[in-house]
């Protein structure tokens, strides 16, 4: 209750106060004559300022005889400091040539619009305006001490601002509160920076020099309104001196300790903090420092006071959002974009003017130098913009080196996530990728699932995520798109993908600098959303396919056609790697191990005993058996120039070798050829033989094979052996014959007929027929044609 009194009077005071030097400004000019005591005790005009309403109508060397009626000694502000302000009406006498003459003049109460402007409407609309930013943060911030001297800093800016014009018409109250404010403001921002970076266990400054300054604010203060209380002159002479000059250290002092910090911090996460609180000190201090304060100190005003403040406006709208919001501007990211945009945007300028003084300078109709004038400047911009595509491609990554690693990451990228096969993969290489360019330090993975009607709700599937943000995340309702940010506490969401009303959403931490995210690291993120998105889509197929695929096989014989052919297509893929990982891995090291002990049983001068030399010759002939059957697996795993020889040539290769190991006799009789066969049908009948040789010599015990081969309008295949035969009702339930299963298999993937014949003792006997195109082959062909 007391807190909020003391704030209640606070306010009313502020505002009486800053009504009441509205209207000390608002009611009186700024004549600006100021008027020295002479031998004669009369008051002569020794100055006139150029900007006031005096300059003009009273000159150098006039004698003002009564202000207001009254004697001219007697006027305050005469009296008090030498200068007429405030007066209605002044009598003045002006020595001439033709002797004295005596002048009334009167002083108009209304200002012009330029004052109005400059001296009322700019300062008002700071006051107000910092006045808001106070409020703002009192009402979020009202418990933190550094909020406190954060609304003491803004409201300093504000009161020095209007204060500054009320003092300049030497009202005692304006020119009381001037030199207090103007002196306090740098003291509160140091007293902010310390309060505010105790949270960073950091400090700006001591407190022993902050006492200094505040004992040095008091003397100044007594010594700049001396002569209210003693009449002496020369002590009010100086006064403004020494309260700018202790502003222009005071200012080059933050300036210096904001650049100490910075380098102390540059590789932490206080660098950001110290560069921007440096920039914005900078754009708002140093205008009125380098062209106000500083030349006034010697005597010279290069720019008004009244311009030169407006930059103030700046700092507390920095400081303001870097104090409620907790996060900072990327002060790199905008500079970078500031310096770009600065040097491609010079040269057009400087064309722009030069042929704006060019056709200016011509003697010619008014409306033909616009017309011109339009055409040169819309000519300039064309050009100006063609080249900026060639500046944006060559010149900008050169001075925005972050562009190369967001190139790179996104190549990089794009080049793992082509061997994701699995969810938790891709969240993996995108939680690398992300860590390894942005300065964050947590990242997680949720499935967020939106119903009509229905609160959100939240499932985490990797890392953690405050609680707050699954508060926050549970409270949407309408629908994401892809790459879409989403704005969280502690941090920032993506869209990385989605299925229906689930989408898979990424969390990234605030920066560990406590900058925004800019606007080049959104757009990457969205491209990597993107890229993911395709992943995540891709992943969903497959896992649709696999489940179609187990309906399929579940149904009555197996499953379809096409269904058959994949899974097929699919082994031989998977023997055609592993017959290269034999060949070029175990093959290689057996050979290598081969010739080595070669060469050391040929050493010469090196006697080994009989029975070693046996034991070796023994060890490597194993090792040339093993070499062998490594190279017949890779051979059956893949058959060597199957393609290129042909069907024919590749059976009667492999009725040789299988001759070479087994002790039956093969019969291979084939026909001519009508066309040539397709990949699929070769390797389909190569295997289907391969499997059929391979029972004759485990299970049937044959002595002779027939086979027969031949294509007319569709491809025959003919098995026969002498061997010991099998019921065939026992075909489907032994494992023993789950190769002829394979082939029946086979068989119905390219759409074909098989049947079998055989009885215990009777031998086996196989009849195969395919199709020259299959139905699948000939909806492609036409899919294809269409």
């Amino acid at each position: 209750m007391l807190n909020k009194v003391s704030v209640s009077v606070f306010g009313l005071l502020f505002i009486v106060f800053t009504s009441y030097l509205s209207y000390s400004i608002l009611n009186h000019q700024i004549i600006g004559v100021a008027v020295t005591k002479d031998e004669t005790g009369q008051q002569v005009v020794t100055e006139v300022s150029p900007e006031d309403w005096g300059y003009g109508r009273i000159f150098i060397g006039d004698i003002i005889t009564q202000v207001d009626g009254h004697p001219t000694s007697s006027y305050f502000t005469v009296r008090t400091y030498s200068y007429i302000e405030g007066a209605s009406s002044i009598q003045l006498t002006r020595v001439g040539e033709g002797g004295d003459q005596q002048f009334s003049l009167s002083v108009e109460d209304e200002i012009s619009l330029k004052e109005v402007v400059l001296h009322f409407v700019l300062p008002i609309c700071a006051v107000i305006l910092f006045t808001g930013f106070s409020v703002l943060v009192y009402m979020r911030k009202k418990k933190d001490q550094a909020a406190i001297y954060l609304i003491l800093f803004f409201l300093s800016i504000g009161l020095a601002y209007l204060s500054s014009f009320s003092s300049a018409r030497l009202n005692p109250i304006g020119h009381l509160t001037q030199p207090l404010m103007f002196m306090l403001v740098p003291v509160f921002f140091m007293q902010f920076m310390n309060e505010y970076l105790e949270r960073y266990e950091e400090r700006f400054v001591s407190r022993r020099f902050l006492n200094i300054l505040y004992v040095y604010i008091v003397i100044s203060l007594i010594y700049s309104q001396g002569r209210l209380f003693t009449g002496y002159y020369p002590i009010n002479q100086y006064s403004p001196f020494f309260v700018l000059f202790f502003f222009v250290v005071a200012n080059v002092f933050i300036v210096y300790k904001l650049i100490c910090k910075f380098v102390m911090h540059r590789n932490d996460k206080l660098r950001s903090l110290f560069k921007l609180s440096f920039i914005a000190h900078v754009i708002g201090f140093l205008p009125f420092l380098l062209f106000f304060a500083i030349p006034r100190l010697i005597g010279v005003t290069l720019v008004p006071a009244e311009l030169t403040t407006i930059f103030l406006f700046g700092i507390p709208i920095v400081y303001l959002y870097m104090f409620v919001s907790k996060k900072l501007f990327d002060v790199d990211f905008l500079l970078n974009r500031f310096f770009y945009y600065s040097l491609i945007g010079f040269f057009p300028t400087l064309l722009i003017t030069g042929l704006a003084a060019l056709i200016m300078s011509q003697d010619d109709y008014s409306w033909i130098k616009w017309v011109q004038m339009f055409l040169a400047v819309y000519m300039m911009i064309t050009l100006f913009l063609f080249g900026k595509e060639f500046a944006d491609i060559r010149l900008r990554p050169k001075l925005n080196k972050d562009l190369y690693n967001f190139q790179g990451s996104l190549d990089r990228f794009s080049k793992r996530i082509s061997r994701v096969m699995k969810r938790p993969d891709l969240e993996k290489v995108l939680e690398q990728e992300i860590l390894s360019i942005l300065p964050v330090k947590d990242i997680a993975f949720l499935e967020l699932r939106v119903e009509k009607d229905v609160h959100a709700s939240v499932d985490v599937i990797r890392n953690k995520v405050p609680p707050e943000v699954i508060t926050s995340l549970r409270g949407l309702s309408q629908r994401l798109s892809i790459g879409e940010t989403l704005s969280v506490p502690h941090g920032l969401g993506v869209v990385i993908g989605h299925k229906g009303s689930t989408y898979h959403l990424l969390w990234l931490a605030d920066k560990e600098n406590q900058t925004k995210f800019n606007i080049d690291e959104l757009g990457w993120l969205n491209t990597l959303a993107n890229y993911s998105a395709i992943v995540f889509e891709n992943l969903y197929l497959i896992e649709g396919l696999l489940i179609d695929l187990e309906s399929e096989i579940q149904k009555q014989k197996g499953g379809s056609p096409w269904v058959l052919r994949l899974i097929f297509n699919l082994s031989e893929n998977e023997r055609r790697r592993l017959a290269a990982d034999l060949h070029d891995s175990a093959l290689q090291d057996q050979l290598i191990w081969y010739r080595r002990l070669e060469a050391a049983m040929q050493m010469q001068g090196c006697e080994m005993a009989p029975g070693l030399r046996l034991e070796m010759d023994t060890i490597r002939e194993g090792l040339l058996d093993v070499i062998h059957q490594i190279r017949e697996t890779c051979n059956e795993l893949r058959p060597p120039l199957l393609k290129e020889m042909g069907i024919i040539e590749a059976l009667e290769r492999l009725f040789e070798e299988a001759q070479m190991r087994s002790n039956y006799a093969i019969d291979f009789r084939v026909t001519p050829f009508v066309r040539d066969l397709g990949d699929e049908h070769i390797l389909a009948i190569y295997r289907m033989v391969q499997e059929l040789l391979r029972n004759a010599s485990k299970h049937a015990k044959a002595s002779t094979v027939l086979i027969e081969l031949e294509q007319d309008d569709v491809i025959r295949l003919y098995y026969k052996d002498n061997g010991i035969g099998m019921e065939l009702k026992e075909l489907g339930d032994s494992f023993q014959h789950m190769g002829l299963s394979g082939i029946q298999e086979r068989v119905r993937s390219l759409e074909g007929e098989i049947s079998f014949r055989s009885k215990v003792g009777g031998g086996f006997e196989v009849f195969i027929t395919l199709p020259l195109e299959t139905e699948i082959d000939y909806t492609h062909k036409k899919e294809e044609v269409v």
